[in-house]
């Protein structure tokens, strides 16, 4: 039980981010740690993550977005269900049963959304665990020796995303007439 409460509590941001939604945490939970652990920040280097992931990946990224997607709409679906048949059935205290039904149904299916975002969120943990190095090279920048170089590249990586140059950083750019070696340029 303890370990249970632990994982649930390192599944929510820190307290000042907060969302008023266990939805809202639960993506923001990703968000916030899923390149951070690296020095990415991850909101804008989402999207240039994503296109460097395996097809196997990408697959299942879209798999759990889609999930989520659906649950989050059930959930809306069978809300917009309830008030309608609470309005049509107001004057029938007797079916009055179907509103509640329709309001649990949608509860669970929020549930389900909560969990699918969470398992989605863990996923984007991943492809930064699998995929952040061939960002680099995409950008051909060189790849980091340690952690601490490495946490330092992708600051700023983080701060070109922003709009931030820093001057000094070495490109490395293959050399189609030496047979694909790298030759590093400044920028």
């Amino acid at each position: 039980m303890r370990e249970d409460a632990l994982r649930r509590l390192a599944a929510r941001p820190p307290g000042d981010l907060l969302l008023p939604t266990a939805l809202g945490n639960a993506l923001r939970a990703g968000e916030l740690t899923a390149g951070e652990r690296y020095g990415l920040t991850t909101l804008p280097s989402w999207p240039r993550i994503y296109l460097q992931v395996s097809d196997r990946m990408a697959e299942v990224l879209s798999s759990a977005r889609d999930a989520l997607d659906t649950a989050v709409n059930l959930c809306w679906s069978l809300l917009t269900l309830t008030v309608i048949s609470a309005a049509a059935l107001y004057d029938e205290p007797t079916r009055w049963w179907l509103c509640g039904t329709g309001l649990l149904l949608a509860a669970v299916a929020y549930k389900g959304a909560v969990t699918t975002a969470q398992g989605y969120s863990g996923l984007m943990h991943v492809a930064y665990d699998l995929h952040r190095f061939d960002l680099l090279e995409a950008l051909h920048l060189p790849l980091p020796t340690d952690g601490e170089s490495e946490e330092e590249i992708f600051s700023e990586v983080s701060d070109l995303f922003a709009g931030v140059r820093r001057e000094g950083r070495a490109y490395e750019h293959p050399d189609a007439r030496r047979g694909g070696g790298s030759q590093p340029t400044q920028r």
